[in-house]
């Protein structure tokens, strides 16, 4: 429910910088709450500042832990002692030094700035840009933001400002105002035992962690679909003697409740058939103007993500969870495997690590833009490394810290987010795993199999599809009209514009309706669901040539791309 500022100054805080960062907390408040006021402390070289705090945050002195820490750790706040176990951004103060850490896979981003005299680190790049004042856009996040529909794998808007990796401190020398970064490697290294030992030391990993945990269920709440991740953790919370009170919701669109293999619908007979109170929350498109959605999926997200379809209701959903007292929601993210790869390029498109050159109408953008588009190599192919253990290597090190992160930063001015399947313990026995049992999540699915009820796993999300959602009239009006103006040819090449916007479709709710139904009918869908996997991936990867990516995708990516440079540089919303 909250996001913060912290601050670490090498000259005495000159006596407005309360009111500054006051200040800076309202202005990355949501439009449509009330938050509460927020909680500001100043010291004498470390002032902070907390956007609608809630009751989960922790404080020690200047330190400040935002998340959950799971288990007992009484020295969470001291810089330069074991990361502790849990789902968090924790900033910690000490005499000579101060530290900023994320948690596993991180979870929840930090991003920080240092020159001689300040450090600043926050969970906001726009807290730290109206810190600094000015604005200086990276244009390397264009192609990242196209190919990806996220800022890429290291990238910020703003060229000054960086992003702390996963599992990973940046620790300052108050002395020499120097930093230094200690990053713990993600390796997977399998370990030779059966696959019934791999499955007995899994589950004592989970329940441990899940005794370990403790919620308060009338501030927390799950968010239920029909598929593993969150059944799992309502099995595993429901083994527990701590899990009185617990209530589930899911969401959607209306007519997904009429879908018996939808995730609305199964959810809903999962929690009756555990005897758990359930809700369920429509968030189909409101009336409001198309505009003030997406600014606010915008001012939400910092423009880090593009999928604004499940937010064209206006965060309605997270504006009644706020204003009903509910602290946090306990999420199911995960990293316990992945989909069947056969080649490099599989392994980037199911994780969503795809390049411009990976798609027919991407290809020509770098050569008429003089831009490049380089991948970290950190994140290439390892001599040696199957492509299992890459594609889910990628997954722990840059989908969950690039994309799954910004997805929970949309909502985290409104709830608290714990995601207890991404603790140290749970990860780092998956990364023991061998790849057959990560592979399509086999162990983990054979686990939560073994807990759950007679009730059938959904095969259809309930949530409206991005790409049909850009396709409304109201939202291709809206996007071309920025994507054609004099400003865009600072930023596209004019041959790449006028292919993008010849290419546009327009349908209408009942045409979006009548897509989905054929899309899920089509021959294409049967055919993938009736192939083997390895036999799927040949196809794709050797017969087919590049796709081209949806030119309404392509569309609502640029014009993220304009307006998020326009109102960075402007320095409000």
């Amino acid at each position: 429910m909250a996001k913060c500022i912290w601050i670490c100054s090498r000259q005495p805080f000159p006596r407005t910088v309360e009111e500054k960062i006051t200040n800076i907390c309202n202005s990355i408040s949501p439009d449509n709450i009330t938050p509460r006021e927020p909680q500001i402390n100043i010291g004498s070289d470390i002032a902070y500042g907390i956007m609608n705090p809630t009751n989960t945050i922790l404080t020690h002195g200047n330190s400040l832990m935002l998340g959950k820490l799971i288990g007992d750790n009484d020295r969470w706040h001291e810089p330069g002692t074991d990361f502790p176990e849990g789902i968090y951004a924790l900033f910690r103060d000490g005499e000579g030094f101060c530290e900023i850490i994320t948690d596993t896979v991180a979870t929840r981003t930090i991003w920080y700035y240092h020159d001689e005299n300040l450090f600043v680190a926050s969970t906001s790049q726009r807290a730290i840009i109206l810190y600094l004042g000015g604005f200086e856009f990276d244009d390397r996040v264009i192609p990242w933001m196209l190919s990806t529909g996220s800022l890429g794998p290291t990238l910020s808007w703003d060229k000054r400002i960086k992003r702390v990796p996963p599992d990973t401190s940046v620790i300052l020398d108050k002395k020499n105002w120097t930093i230094s970064i200690n990053q713990i490697p993600v390796e997977f290294v399998e370990t030779k035992i059966s696959d019934t030992d791999h499955e007995k030391y899994m589950r004592e990993v989970l329940d441990a962690t899940f005794e370990s945990i403790k919620f308060d269920f009338n501030d927390w709440i799950l968010p239920l679909s029909g598929g593993y991740d969150s059944r799992g953790i309502l099995c595993l919370l429901k083994s527990k003697d701590n899990a009185d009170g617990i209530r589930t919701i899911t969401w959607g669109l209306k007519t997904s409740l009429e879908n018996k293999t939808n995730d609305a619908y199964v959810a809903t007979q999962l929690a009756k058939k555990l005897n758990v109170p359930h809700m369920y929350f429509c968030n189909d498109i409101t009336q409001e103007p198309a505009e003030l959605l997406i600014n606010r999926f915008l001012i939400n997200g910092e423009g880090r993500v593009d999928h604004v379809g499940g937010y064209m209701d206006g965060f309605q959903i997270w504006k009644h969870l706020y204003e009903s007292n509910i602290q946090g929601i306990i999420r199911g993210d995960e990293g316990f495997g992945w989909t069947e790869v056969l080649s490099p390029l599989d392994v980037r498109k199911c994780v969503g690590f795809t390049i411009c050159n990976d798609y027919s109408n991407l290809k020509d953008f770098l050569s008429q833009s003089s831009q490049s588009q380089d991948i970290p190599p950190l994140l290439g192919h390892k001599d040696g490394e199957t492509f299992s253990t890459w594609r889910d290597r990628l997954y722990h090190t840059d989908r969950i810290s690039t994309i799954l992160a910004a997805l929970s930063d949309l909502k985290l001015s409104y709830v608290e987010i714990v995601n207890p399947l991404l603790t140290r313990k749970i990860v780092y026995q998956v990364r023991r795993l061998p790849d057959h049992l990560r592979t399509l999540k086999v162990l983990y699915k054979k686990t939560v199999i073994s807990m759950s009820p007679d009730v059938p796993f959904a095969t259809v999300g309930a949530n409206a599809e991005n790409s049909g959602v850009l396709k409304l009239r109201q939202v291709v009006d809206l996007v071309k009209n920025d994507i054609t103006s004099d400003t865009a040819l600072g930023l596209f090449p004019p041959e790449f514009i006028n292919d993008v916007v010849s290419n546009l479709k327009v349908l209408d709710q009942t045409q979006l309706r009548n897509e989905r139904k054929e899309s899920t009918a089509s021959f294409k869908a049967v055919a993938k669901k009736l192939l083997p996997s390895g036999l799927k991936n040949l196809v794709k990867t050797k017969v087919l040539p590049a796709p081209a990516l949806d030119y309404n995708i392509i569309a609502f990516r640029m014009y993220i791309i304009m307006r998020m440079r326009r109102l960075l540089t402007e320095g409000h919303f």
